[in-house]
């Protein structure tokens, strides 16, 4: 079992934390970890087969955390947008009926 494994698990999970997983997927995130703990745990057993199957599960569960962390920012992006996109309307709206002549 290489450290390079253990590191692209750890990256993987930073990756998930600085794409806002703590918030937007911290039960993937919390699975990630504790497969990357039991990673650990086989390694030091010199159980390599175990570590390698929990560093792969690791690694899945971040790349799942860290998608669903950027879907949940899309979402909150979209509806700013769509509220914005309403103001404006609504903004547009008025000046065009102060726009309007008055008989």
């Amino acid at each position: 079992m290489s450290p390079a494994q253990t590191t692209e698990a750890e990256a993987a999970i930073r990756g998930a934390e600085n794409a806002g997983a703590p918030v937007g997927a911290s039960d993937l995130l919390d699975r990630s970890r504790r497969a990357l703990a039991a990673a650990r745990q086989a390694i030091a057993q010199g159980n390599n087969e175990e570590a390698a199957n929990q560093l792969a599960e690791a690694k899945a569960f971040a790349a799942a955390a860290e998608a669903r962390a950027r879907a949940e920012n899309v979402k909150r992006q979209a509806a700013e947008a769509r509220r914005q996109a309403d103001e404006l309307e609504s903004k547009t709206k008025q000046l065009q009926e102060r726009a309007r002549p008055s008989n």
